[in-house]
């Protein structure tokens, strides 16, 4: 509204100046007319002075000049500004206290999760097949019903039927050791050479006399010595094929007492059960554990046997 007020009022005052610039242009026109009208009729009148007494003259009639219409800009009244009030402070007896700046309190810096270093590409490969837990052995004493009836087996094997029995030795050479030297001391094995006719020789006979063995008192299932002998054991075959010279195709075997052998037959056939005649062949391992020699990891035609059995001693040592 304040600002629409001041343009009415140029606008008026512009359009009042340009109606007088238009009757300044027209009033002049009009008052020559009147002259001139003045000037007929005097001229139109009547001479009555007679014209011997004074000569008739005419005077010129100079108009007056229009009237200089100075023109002046009349400049567009500018809008009225209020000046604010001047608020004046207010008298206070009271203290200015400055307040000091409040510091922001500093944000706890969140430190980023270092991201996990890229894992290595693992290579895809072939599971591996699980193999069975083993089962539990439990150590099973040769009880003397048993040893009884191993005497029988071993008569059946004395003739060439039954099972054929592997027990194989440990692979370390210590464990070798300390073995060969309970079977010495503790169950009466001998080990002794065999030629190509199955004759036996040992150091106690004769140069070229074989031992006669009493069948009464050792076994007659012979273990043939393969693989890693024990030193001691191989110490005592040079002996004899030192002692007899020239025997064609010898070779280590080792006899046992009937008694021990009674012993181990009876043992295996608890752990194999009632198919122990009906086995192509039956496959174990000794180990020596607390002084004292067990059978274990019996396989019944390659089947795992749950138990071990423990050998009974031949003599106390």
């Amino acid at each position: 509204m304040m600002r629409s007020l001041p343009h009415k009022l140029s606008l008026t005052m512009t359009l009042g100046f340009a109606l007088w610039l238009v009757l300044l242009w027209v009033m002049p026109g009009q008052e020559d007319h009147k002259v001139e009208k003045k000037q007929q009729i005097r001229e139109a009148q009547p001479i009555t002075q007679p014209v011997e007494d004074s000569p008739v003259v005419q005077a010129a009639i100079v108009l007056p000049s229009p009237p200089k219409v100075e023109i002046t800009k009349v400049e567009a009244p500018k809008p009225v500004v209020k000046a604010p009030k001047r608020v004046e402070p207010e008298k206070t007896t009271k203290k200015i206290v400055e307040k000091q700046p409040v510091k922001p309190t500093p944000q706890p810096v969140v430190q980023a999760k270092p991201k996990p270093a890229p894992k290595p590409v693992e290579r895809q490969t072939e599971p591996k097949p699980i193999k069975p837990a083993p089962p539990i052995e439990t150590v099973q004493e040769v009880s003397v019903a048993q040893a009884t009836g191993g005497r029988a087996l071993l008569r059946v094997l004395e003739h060439g039927k039954g099972p054929q029995i592997e027990i194989a030795w440990p692979q370390e050479a210590k464990a070798r050791d300390l073995l060969f030297a309970r079977f010495q001391q503790c169950f009466g094995m001998e080990s002794v050479v065999m030629d190509g006719a199955g004759n036996l020789y040992r150091t106690a006979e004769g140069r070229g006399t074989r031992w006669e063995i009493n069948m009464d008192r050792y076994s007659g299932f012979l273990r043939q010595a393969a693989g890693q002998i024990p030193q001691a054991e191989r110490r005592i075959e040079q002996a004899i094929l030192r002692h007899h010279r020239g025997l064609n195709d010898p070779s280590l075997v080792r006899i046992f007492p009937r008694r021990v052998d009674a012993s181990l037959l009876g043992g295996l056939q608890s752990v194999a059960g009632p198919n122990y005649m009906q086995a192509n062949h039956i496959r174990a391992r000794y180990e020596l554990q607390n002084n004292r020699v067990v059978v274990r990891d019996i396989r019944l035609n390659g089947a795992v046997m749950d138990g071990m059995i423990a050998l009974a001693p031949y003599k106390r040592c």
